[in-house]
């Protein structure tokens, strides 16, 4: 009994845990053609296996543009958090990147929103460190609502709020996340 506890205890420790405090996804949301406003969520959590496999969960409730009505507006019409309140990704990385020098990937995930799945390929660099390993996008990849089944009326009822100004469906999308045993 005590030898399986110690092999359980072992097995999860071998994994990766998000650190949040760390950890970030950043996008900007662009109207009138020129403004660009940036937004960030760093309401996330997941786990990164020793095999390389990954899950991060996102809480769209975290969204920050430093302006609380834009963030709830966000939150409320155009990503319906109340009814989809999460963002998840998942995929593998080369487990034999979790060690090593740091390495520039094409890192091909899943993300679910608004109830549907796409695969996303993010440009990052894979850095281990000891107990840790960062994650990072070298360049942003442009991700649009209605890929994911957000409807335009959503996107029109935004709109609306800022005196039906124009809003771009499509925003770049970086992230940074910081895992550690």
């Amino acid at each position: 009994m005590a030898l399986s506890a110690f092999t359980a205890h072992s097995a999860f420790a071998s994994d990766y845990v998000l650190d949040s405090s760390l950890s970030s996804i950043s996008f900007a949301t662009i109207k009138k053609q020129f403004v660009v406003e940036p937004a960030s969520i760093n309401t996330l959590s997941g786990q990164l296996k020793e095999n390389g496999q990954f899950q991060i969960s996102v809480d769209l409730k975290g969204i920050s543009t430093g302006v609380p009505i834009r963030d709830n507006r966000l939150n409320e019409i155009f990503f319906d958090s109340m009814t989809y309140p999460t963002v998840s990704i998942t995929g593998s990385v080369d487990a034999g990147l979790l060690s090593g020098e740091a390495k520039q990937v094409a890192l091909p995930v899943k993300v679910t929103m608004h109830g549907q799945t796409q695969s996303v390929t993010f440009p990052v660099v894979v850095m281990p460190a000891g107990d840790h390993i960062m994650v990072s996008s070298y360049a942003p990849v442009v991700i649009g609502g209605s890929d994911f089944g957000i409807p335009a009326g959503n996107l029109n009822a935004l709109s609306t709020t800022v005196g039906d100004i124009s809003i771009s469906d499509h925003v770049p999308v970086t992230l940074t996340l910081m895992f550690h045993k």
